[in-house]
């Protein structure tokens, strides 16, 4: 069994004094184009009134999510905290688990990928040193068949 209890908070019961507002001259030479009925005049006017009544010039935007808790029934809220808490924790935990990714595949890849990259790089430098020793010994070798050439022709 649900037991209601009324608490009266002496801050938020404060009470308006009606303010009185100077009426405006009517212009009575302007003529209404679309006349209204008494009885949509007497509409409008309750609506107006609730409107007036129930409106505060003071009202903040959280000071109208806080009478949103008025509204909503007890169960809808209850879901709906219960979604947002299952939300934020599931973002948390892929932020957290993909930071450790980032983290496990970055130092990774400086301790494997820079020593690996390091001695392809000299690999490849010892392989453009080999073709220059190759081509200087092709280049010494034509020449001394060159100079051979001359020394037969000679004798």
């Amino acid at each position: 069994m649900v037991e209601l209890t009324e608490i009266n908070d002496v801050e938020t019961a404060q009470v308006q004094e009606p303010q009185v507002v100077p009426a405006e001259p009517v212009n009575t030479e302007e003529k209404d184009l679309f006349p209204v009925s008494k009885n949509e005049e007497s509409d409008d006017e309750e609506s107006d009134s609730d409107f007036d009544d129930n409106f505060d010039e003071n009202e903040t935007l959280l000071d109208r999510v806080i009478a949103l808790k008025e509204i909503v029934p007890p169960r809808q809220r209850q879901y709906i905290v219960e979604s947002y808490n299952t939300t934020t924790s599931f973002v948390k935990d892929i932020f957290a688990k993909g930071g450790s990714l980032t983290w496990a595949l970055t130092t990774s890849a400086l301790l494997l990928g820079v020593p690996l990259s390091l001695s392809i790089l000299s690999e490849q430098q010892l392989i453009e040193m080999e073709k220059t020793f190759d081509l200087q010994n092709g280049a010494n070798d034509l020449l001394g068949q060159t100079e051979e050439g001359k020394a037969a022709a000679t004798a």
